[in-house]
């Protein structure tokens, strides 16, 4: 294997020489890089990453917290910081935290020690042990999907409170009266608090209150069991919003096999547009959510943060749309 020294012979210049060119530094006459570019390219000479890392201060590198990587959303979100990431030099070391809280703790402590130049984090909570352990770390981080602008960290957020309450406007404007919502857990305060406050609110609009806020977790099976739970439990159902279109998917089998037809008898609405909304039967209603567009904003507040720009706090709310299809 070709080492520094055999670049320097071949080149006839010094090895220090040769390690300025690699590091990119100033002082070196342009016909000389040329020469150290071509004794590298001849030799085959590959430079020490990590070497080179240290003596610059820089890896490149940026961790990425998602809680699964199945997701839909999480898969256009990575699709979307990464085409940011990668234009500006950086790679990603992707992590994932199966849903468990004390998995996040721990990788933004791993990121430290690789010495990433920061961290997107797709958190599925905030409690005070998380915001601490951001805020002692010693690289910038930004959360996806929370809101911790309140605890001055970066935050690309999606407008879940209102999407909860356009829910509960186009629930009834089907006619639908007894509306219930299936939700996650407690401490997901976008997905579970905000969609359902946003939900009884449009609810109280209009008069009405919530019949029911069950809870589940991310998946069809989840909703699936969950909503055929309740509907033997409060039989007058005719509306439910499900946090997430996964969610809804299954609560559409457990309709269909209690004899009734999704749409119909009971409307059902879903929130982000996942691939399966439009291939499952019936077409589920849902929200469109730009989940590219939050890791592409994601990736541009983080490398403000690396190059020391943009100190002030920031804190970026996405819209939604409207998709109409068969079960609302």
């Amino acid at each position: 294997m070709a080492s520094l020294h055999d670049v320097a012979l071949i080149a006839g210049v010094s090895k220090s020489t040769v390690s300025r060119v690699i590091n990119d530094e100033y002082g070196v006459k342009g016909a000389t890089k040329i020469k150290v570019q071509k004794a590298i390219s001849e030799c085959g000479y590959i430079p020490n990453q990590v070497a080179k890392d240290l003596k610059s201060q820089k890896t490149n590198l940026v961790g990425v917290i998602v809680p699964r990587v199945s997701s839909h959303a999480t898969a256009l979100g990575v699709d979307g910081l990464t085409s940011i990431l990668d234009k500006a030099g950086k790679h990603v070391l992707l992590a994932s935290t199966h849903q468990e809280h004390q998995k996040e703790l721990e990788y933004i402590q791993i990121f430290n020690q690789k010495r990433v130049e920061g961290i997107i984090l797709y958190a599925t909570h905030l409690d005070k042990t998380l915001v601490n352990a951001i805020q002692i770390s010693n690289v910038p981080v930004v959360l996806v999907g929370q809101d911790g602008s309140m605890h001055n960290i970066p935050s690309i957020v999606h407008d879940d409170y209102r999407v909860g309450y356009e829910a509960g406007n186009r629930l009834t404007a089907k006619g639908c009266k007894k509306i219930g919502f299936i939700g996650v857990q407690g401490d997901d305060l976008a997905v579970d608090k905000l969609r359902s406050q946003g939900l009884a609110q449009a609810l109280e609009f209009n008069q009405l209150s919530l019949l029911f806020h069950a809870r589940g977790n991310f998946s069809i099976e989840s909703g699936y069991e969950t909503v055929k739970e309740y509907l033997s439990k409060f039989t007058e159902t005719d509306g439910i919003f499900c946090a997430t279109d996964r969610i809804a998917v299954g609560a559409i089998r457990a309709i269909q096999e209690n004899g009734i037809t999704p749409g119909k008898e009971i409307k059902v609405l879903g929130v982000g547009n996942d691939e399966l909304a439009s291939v499952c039967t019936p077409s589920l209603s849902t929200f469109n959510y730009a989940f590219d567009k939050a890791g592409e904003n994601a990736a541009k507040l983080l490398l403000e943060r690396i190059n020391n720009q943009g100190f002030e706090m920031s804190k970026v709310v996405l819209t939604f749309q409207n998709i109409e299809r068969e079960t609302c």
